[in-house]
């Protein structure tokens, strides 16, 4: 309402976002007593409704359960199928993989560190274990004998 449609056409897009993101029983629970999943989805579904064309994510799939991860990602990619473009800040590789066309590595400066395709950027080993984003594992091994 406050973006000056016509109160028809926001209930149209109401119902439109709370049947895409399968919530439509939440609509009259107060927001104590969602999960945190459920929370998540009514925060997408408010954005739905606005129909960007950008989306900024940061983590979104943080503290989510596998289930609600893998609809995470699927919602991502089908918002990128309609043209939508999908900014994400995650330090989940394996989301990355899956919903990313291009990646930014940020070092612990805060500056990019590397940019380019998933399939590159996730096999540098070395550069995601100096930018924090995955570590070495000392093996028995690996452990300096005494």
């Amino acid at each position: 309402m406050q973006l000056g449609l016509h109160r028809d056409e926001v209930l149209q897009r109401v119902e439109a976002a709370l049947a895409t993101l399968r919530i439509e029983k939440l609509r009259d629970r107060a927001p104590h007593r969602l999960s945190g999943g459920e929370k998540r989805r009514v925060a997408l579904a408010s954005l739905l409704s606005l129909d960007p064309r950008v989306w900024l994510l940061d983590e979104p799939t943080s503290g989510l359960d596998p289930r609600s991860q893998g609809w995470l990602v699927e919602f991502i990619l089908g918002q990128r199928q309609a043209g939508k473009t999908i900014v994400t800040a995650t330090h989940d590789l394996v989301v990355a993989e899956q919903v990313a066309m291009r990646i930014a590595v940020f070092d612990e400066q805060h500056r990019i560190a590397a940019e380019g395709r998933p399939a590159e950027i996730l096999q540098d080993h070395e550069l995601l274990h100096r930018c924090n984003l995955s570590h070495f594992h000392v093996t028995a091994a690996r452990r300096p004998r005494k």
